[in-house]
Protein backbone atom coordinates (compact mmCIF):
# COMPACT_ATOMS: atom_id res chain seq x y z
CA UNK A 1 0.00 0.00 0.00
CA UNK A 2 1.29 3.46 -0.90
CA UNK A 3 1.60 6.09 1.75
CA UNK A 4 -1.05 8.79 1.79
CA UNK A 5 0.25 11.87 -0.02
CA UNK A 6 -0.12 15.14 1.90
CA UNK A 7 -0.72 18.52 0.25
CA UNK A 8 1.54 17.92 -2.71
CA UNK A 9 2.11 21.57 -3.47
CA UNK A 10 3.61 22.33 -0.09
CA UNK A 11 6.63 20.12 -0.83
CA UNK A 12 8.14 20.53 2.60
CA UNK A 13 11.19 18.53 3.56
CA UNK A 14 9.07 16.61 6.06
CA UNK A 15 6.60 15.59 3.36
CA UNK A 16 9.41 14.48 1.08
CA UNK A 17 10.98 12.45 3.87
CA UNK A 18 7.69 10.69 4.59
CA UNK A 19 6.98 10.03 0.95
CA UNK A 20 10.38 8.51 0.30
CA UNK A 21 10.00 6.15 3.24
CA UNK A 22 8.37 2.90 2.07
CA UNK A 23 5.41 1.52 3.98
CA UNK A 24 6.35 -0.78 6.86
CA UNK A 25 7.11 -4.26 5.46
CA UNK A 26 5.83 -7.46 7.08
CA UNK A 27 7.93 -8.36 10.07
CA UNK A 28 9.02 -11.62 8.47
CA UNK A 29 10.56 -9.68 5.60
CA UNK A 30 13.16 -7.81 7.62
CA UNK A 31 13.24 -9.75 10.88
CA UNK A 32 14.83 -13.06 9.96
CA UNK A 33 18.08 -14.98 10.03
CA UNK A 34 18.62 -17.09 6.92
CA UNK A 35 20.74 -20.22 6.99
CA UNK A 36 23.12 -20.77 4.08
CA UNK A 37 20.78 -23.44 2.68
CA UNK A 38 17.79 -21.10 2.83
CA UNK A 39 19.81 -18.35 1.15
CA UNK A 40 20.88 -20.72 -1.61
CA UNK A 41 17.27 -21.74 -2.22
CA UNK A 42 16.07 -18.11 -2.27
CA UNK A 43 18.91 -17.11 -4.61
CA UNK A 44 18.05 -19.97 -6.98
CA UNK A 45 14.43 -18.77 -7.13
CA UNK A 46 15.52 -15.17 -7.72
CA UNK A 47 18.05 -16.10 -10.41
CA UNK A 48 15.77 -18.55 -12.24
CA UNK A 49 12.18 -17.60 -11.33
CA UNK A 50 10.82 -19.96 -14.02
CA UNK A 51 13.17 -22.79 -13.16
CA UNK A 52 16.73 -23.62 -14.21
CA UNK A 53 17.85 -22.56 -17.68
CA UNK A 54 21.30 -23.47 -18.99
CA UNK A 55 23.27 -20.32 -19.88
CA UNK A 56 24.86 -22.16 -22.82
CA UNK A 57 21.98 -23.97 -24.56
CA UNK A 58 18.91 -22.74 -22.62
CA UNK A 59 17.94 -26.32 -21.70
CA UNK A 60 15.61 -26.57 -18.70
CA UNK A 61 16.86 -29.74 -16.95
CA UNK A 62 19.99 -30.13 -14.87
CA UNK A 63 21.82 -32.33 -12.37
CA UNK A 64 22.80 -30.86 -9.00
CA UNK A 65 26.38 -31.37 -7.81
CA UNK A 66 26.59 -30.89 -4.05
CA UNK A 67 30.25 -31.69 -3.39
CA UNK A 68 31.11 -27.98 -3.06
CA UNK A 69 30.12 -25.33 -0.55
CA UNK A 70 27.65 -23.92 -3.07
CA UNK A 71 25.90 -26.30 -5.47
CA UNK A 72 26.82 -26.61 -9.12
CA UNK A 73 24.23 -27.25 -11.79
CA UNK A 74 25.18 -29.42 -14.76
CA UNK A 75 23.02 -29.15 -17.84
CA UNK A 76 21.35 -32.44 -18.80
CA UNK A 77 21.73 -31.54 -22.48
CA UNK A 78 25.21 -30.03 -23.03
CA UNK A 79 26.89 -30.91 -19.69
CA UNK A 80 27.86 -27.27 -19.09
CA UNK A 81 28.26 -26.47 -15.42
CA UNK A 82 27.11 -23.23 -13.84
CA UNK A 83 27.42 -21.97 -10.29
CA UNK A 84 24.60 -20.52 -8.27
CA UNK A 85 26.47 -17.22 -7.99
CA UNK A 86 27.80 -16.99 -11.55
CA UNK A 87 26.40 -14.04 -13.53
CA UNK A 88 25.25 -12.41 -10.28
CA UNK A 89 26.71 -9.55 -8.24
CA UNK A 90 27.97 -12.25 -5.86
CA UNK A 91 30.21 -13.92 -8.43
CA UNK A 92 33.54 -15.20 -6.99
CA UNK A 93 32.61 -14.03 -3.50
CA UNK A 94 34.05 -15.57 -0.37
CA UNK A 95 31.49 -13.89 1.84
CA UNK A 96 28.71 -16.19 3.10
CA UNK A 97 25.35 -15.88 1.37
CA UNK A 98 23.73 -15.07 4.69
CA UNK A 99 25.92 -11.95 4.95
CA UNK A 100 25.00 -10.98 1.41
CA UNK A 101 21.33 -11.39 2.20
CA UNK A 102 21.69 -9.25 5.30
CA UNK A 103 23.41 -6.56 3.22
CA UNK A 104 20.65 -6.68 0.59
CA UNK A 105 18.07 -6.51 3.35
CA UNK A 106 19.67 -3.40 4.85
CA UNK A 107 19.96 -1.66 1.48
CA UNK A 108 16.28 -2.33 0.88
CA UNK A 109 15.26 -0.94 4.26
CA UNK A 110 13.95 2.64 4.59
CA UNK A 111 16.84 3.68 6.85
CA UNK A 112 19.55 2.52 4.44
CA UNK A 113 23.10 1.65 5.47
CA UNK A 114 26.63 2.86 4.79
CA UNK A 115 29.78 0.75 4.51
CA UNK A 116 30.98 1.42 8.06
CA UNK A 117 27.64 0.41 9.55
CA UNK A 118 27.46 -2.67 7.32
CA UNK A 119 30.95 -3.82 8.28
CA UNK A 120 29.95 -3.88 11.95
CA UNK A 121 26.59 -5.56 11.36
CA UNK A 122 27.85 -8.48 9.26
CA UNK A 123 31.31 -8.63 10.92
CA UNK A 124 33.52 -8.06 7.88
CA UNK A 125 36.27 -5.58 7.11
CA UNK A 126 35.38 -2.10 5.91
CA UNK A 127 36.83 -2.89 2.48
CA UNK A 128 34.61 -5.98 2.12
CA UNK A 129 31.52 -4.08 3.25
CA UNK A 130 32.38 -1.23 0.87
CA UNK A 131 32.65 -3.67 -2.03
CA UNK A 132 29.41 -5.49 -1.16
CA UNK A 133 27.54 -2.20 -0.93
CA UNK A 134 28.79 -1.02 -4.30
CA UNK A 135 27.94 -4.28 -6.00
CA UNK A 136 24.40 -3.97 -4.67
CA UNK A 137 24.25 -0.37 -5.91
CA UNK A 138 25.51 -1.61 -9.26
CA UNK A 139 22.46 -3.88 -9.48
CA UNK A 140 20.22 -0.96 -8.55
CA UNK A 141 21.81 1.22 -11.23
CA UNK A 142 21.40 -1.42 -13.92
CA UNK A 143 17.79 -1.98 -12.96
CA UNK A 144 17.02 1.74 -13.07
CA UNK A 145 18.60 2.06 -16.53
CA UNK A 146 15.96 -0.31 -17.92
CA UNK A 147 13.01 1.67 -16.53
CA UNK A 148 12.23 4.73 -18.67
CA UNK A 149 10.10 7.78 -17.94
CA UNK A 150 6.60 7.65 -19.43
CA UNK A 151 3.46 9.76 -19.64
CA UNK A 152 3.72 13.44 -18.69
CA UNK A 153 7.47 14.05 -18.32
CA UNK A 154 9.12 17.17 -16.94
CA UNK A 155 12.83 18.03 -16.94
CA UNK A 156 14.98 20.67 -15.33
CA UNK A 157 18.63 21.47 -14.68
CA UNK A 158 19.79 21.80 -11.06
CA UNK A 159 23.09 22.45 -9.33
CA UNK A 160 24.09 19.77 -6.84
CA UNK A 161 25.96 20.95 -3.73
CA UNK A 162 25.45 24.56 -4.75
CA UNK A 163 27.90 26.86 -2.96
CA UNK A 164 26.41 30.25 -3.82
CA UNK A 165 22.76 30.75 -2.83
CA UNK A 166 22.36 34.14 -4.47
CA UNK A 167 21.68 34.71 -8.14
CA UNK A 168 23.51 32.59 -10.68
CA UNK A 169 26.06 35.33 -11.27
CA UNK A 170 29.27 33.41 -10.67
CA UNK A 171 30.63 31.80 -13.82
CA UNK A 172 33.33 29.74 -12.10
CA UNK A 173 32.26 26.36 -10.75
CA UNK A 174 33.20 25.21 -7.27
CA UNK A 175 34.84 21.73 -7.32
CA UNK A 176 31.97 20.31 -5.27
CA UNK A 177 29.25 21.69 -7.49
CA UNK A 178 27.79 19.44 -10.19
CA UNK A 179 25.27 20.09 -12.93
CA UNK A 180 22.40 17.59 -12.90
CA UNK A 181 19.48 16.90 -15.18
CA UNK A 182 16.47 15.61 -13.28
CA UNK A 183 13.36 14.29 -14.97
CA UNK A 184 10.16 12.85 -13.65
CA UNK A 185 6.93 11.19 -14.77
CA UNK A 186 4.18 13.30 -13.19
CA UNK A 187 0.89 11.74 -12.14
CA UNK A 188 -2.50 13.46 -12.21
CA UNK A 189 -2.09 14.30 -8.52
CA UNK A 190 1.06 16.29 -9.31
CA UNK A 191 3.43 13.80 -7.71
CA UNK A 192 6.44 12.39 -9.59
CA UNK A 193 5.98 8.62 -9.54
CA UNK A 194 9.26 7.90 -11.33
CA UNK A 195 12.38 10.05 -11.45
CA UNK A 196 15.78 10.02 -13.13
CA UNK A 197 18.79 12.09 -12.05
CA UNK A 198 21.89 12.20 -14.25
CA UNK A 199 25.19 14.06 -14.00
CA UNK A 200 26.11 16.31 -16.92
CA UNK A 201 29.27 18.12 -17.91
CA UNK A 202 29.12 21.33 -15.90
CA UNK A 203 31.83 22.97 -17.99
CA UNK A 204 29.47 23.24 -20.97
CA UNK A 205 27.40 25.80 -19.05
CA UNK A 206 28.58 29.41 -19.18
CA UNK A 207 27.21 31.00 -17.13
CA UNK A 208 25.64 28.60 -14.62
CA UNK A 209 22.09 29.82 -15.24
CA UNK A 210 22.04 28.22 -18.70
CA UNK A 211 20.10 24.99 -19.24
CA UNK A 212 21.83 21.74 -20.03
CA UNK A 213 21.26 20.21 -23.47
CA UNK A 214 18.66 17.59 -22.63
CA UNK A 215 18.59 15.70 -25.96
CA UNK A 216 20.89 12.90 -24.76
CA UNK A 217 18.98 12.54 -21.50
CA UNK A 218 15.66 12.33 -23.37
CA UNK A 219 16.85 9.70 -25.85
CA UNK A 220 18.23 7.44 -23.13
CA UNK A 221 15.68 7.93 -20.33
CA UNK A 222 12.28 8.72 -21.89
CA UNK A 223 10.06 6.38 -23.90
CA UNK A 224 9.52 7.27 -27.54
CA UNK A 225 5.80 7.98 -27.15
CA UNK A 226 6.45 10.49 -24.34
CA UNK A 227 9.20 12.50 -26.04
CA UNK A 228 6.80 14.77 -27.91
CA UNK A 229 5.09 16.11 -24.79
CA UNK A 230 8.09 16.80 -22.52
CA UNK A 231 8.08 20.03 -20.54
CA UNK A 232 11.56 21.47 -19.96
CA UNK A 233 11.61 23.88 -17.03
CA UNK A 234 14.04 26.77 -16.87
CA UNK A 235 16.67 27.17 -14.17
CA UNK A 236 15.76 30.86 -13.94
CA UNK A 237 13.31 32.20 -11.40
CA UNK A 238 10.13 32.70 -13.43
CA UNK A 239 10.00 29.32 -15.15
CA UNK A 240 11.45 27.01 -12.52
CA UNK A 241 9.91 23.68 -11.49
CA UNK A 242 10.14 23.85 -7.70
CA UNK A 243 8.90 20.28 -7.24
CA UNK A 244 11.77 18.76 -9.22
CA UNK A 245 14.28 21.05 -7.54
CA UNK A 246 13.05 19.99 -4.09
CA UNK A 247 13.57 16.34 -5.01
CA UNK A 248 17.17 17.16 -5.90
CA UNK A 249 17.58 19.01 -2.60
CA UNK A 250 16.27 16.02 -0.71
CA UNK A 251 18.64 13.67 -2.57
CA UNK A 252 21.58 15.86 -1.56
CA UNK A 253 20.46 15.91 2.07
CA UNK A 254 19.89 12.15 2.07
CA UNK A 255 23.39 11.42 0.72
CA UNK A 256 24.94 13.86 3.19
CA UNK A 257 23.15 12.37 6.20
CA UNK A 258 23.77 8.71 5.37
CA UNK A 259 27.15 8.80 3.63
CA UNK A 260 28.67 12.08 4.77
CA UNK A 261 28.49 13.49 1.25
CA UNK A 262 29.67 12.00 -2.03
CA UNK A 263 32.48 13.23 -4.28
CA UNK A 264 31.83 13.98 -7.96
CA UNK A 265 33.76 10.96 -9.23
CA UNK A 266 31.33 8.52 -7.64
CA UNK A 267 28.14 10.52 -7.38
CA UNK A 268 26.10 8.96 -10.20
CA UNK A 269 25.62 5.52 -8.68
CA UNK A 270 24.44 7.04 -5.39
CA UNK A 271 21.92 9.15 -7.29
CA UNK A 272 20.76 5.95 -8.99
CA UNK A 273 20.31 4.37 -5.58
CA UNK A 274 18.22 7.34 -4.45
CA UNK A 275 16.05 7.05 -7.58
CA UNK A 276 15.72 3.29 -7.02
CA UNK A 277 14.24 3.92 -3.57
CA UNK A 278 12.08 6.86 -4.70
CA UNK A 279 10.57 4.87 -7.56
CA UNK A 280 9.48 2.15 -5.13
CA UNK A 281 7.77 4.35 -2.55
CA UNK A 282 5.38 2.33 -0.43
CA UNK A 283 6.56 -1.01 -1.76
CA UNK A 284 8.48 -3.86 -0.17
CA UNK A 285 11.81 -3.45 -1.98
CA UNK A 286 13.71 -6.53 -0.86
CA UNK A 287 12.13 -8.91 -3.39
CA UNK A 288 12.98 -6.63 -6.31
CA UNK A 289 16.49 -5.98 -5.02
CA UNK A 290 17.27 -9.66 -4.49
CA UNK A 291 16.07 -10.44 -8.02
CA UNK A 292 18.15 -7.62 -9.49
CA UNK A 293 21.25 -8.76 -7.58
CA UNK A 294 20.68 -12.32 -8.78
CA UNK A 295 20.26 -11.32 -12.42
CA UNK A 296 22.99 -8.66 -12.74
CA UNK A 297 26.59 -9.48 -13.59
CA UNK A 298 29.05 -8.27 -11.00
CA UNK A 299 31.41 -5.32 -11.08
CA UNK A 300 34.94 -5.91 -9.79
CA UNK A 301 36.94 -3.97 -7.24
CA UNK A 302 39.39 -2.91 -9.95
CA UNK A 303 36.58 -1.54 -12.09
CA UNK A 304 35.23 0.40 -9.13
CA UNK A 305 38.46 2.03 -8.00
CA UNK A 306 39.73 2.75 -11.53
CA UNK A 307 36.43 3.90 -12.98
CA UNK A 308 36.49 7.30 -14.62
CA UNK A 309 34.70 10.30 -13.18
CA UNK A 310 30.95 10.52 -13.71
CA UNK A 311 31.07 14.00 -15.25
CA UNK A 312 31.89 13.45 -18.89
CA UNK A 313 29.10 14.44 -21.28
CA UNK A 314 25.53 15.61 -21.42
CA UNK A 315 24.54 11.98 -21.86
CA UNK A 316 24.21 10.09 -18.56
CA UNK A 317 27.29 8.28 -17.33
CA UNK A 318 26.53 4.89 -15.85
CA UNK A 319 29.89 3.67 -14.56
CA UNK A 320 29.33 2.80 -10.89
CA UNK A 321 31.82 4.28 -8.49
CA UNK A 322 32.62 4.10 -4.80
CA UNK A 323 32.46 6.72 -2.11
Amino acid sequence: MHLEIPNIYEYTVEALARLTRPADPPRNEFDFDFTEEECAFALFRAKWPDGFRCPQCQHRNCYTIKTRKLPLYQCANCDAQTSLISDTVMRATRTPLSSWFRAIQLHASPAGVNALQLSKIISVTYKTAWLLAHKIRHAMSRAEAKQLLTGLVKLTTVIYCRQNWGEYTLKKWHPREQSLLIGGSQSQSGWFDRIKIKICDKHTLYPKKEMQNSSGFIMENVTADARGTITVASIQLRNRDIKLEKISDFAQRRLADLFGGIGPKHLQVYLDQFCYAWNRVGKAVIGDLLRHCAQTKTITYRELVKGRACVATSSPVTTPEAA
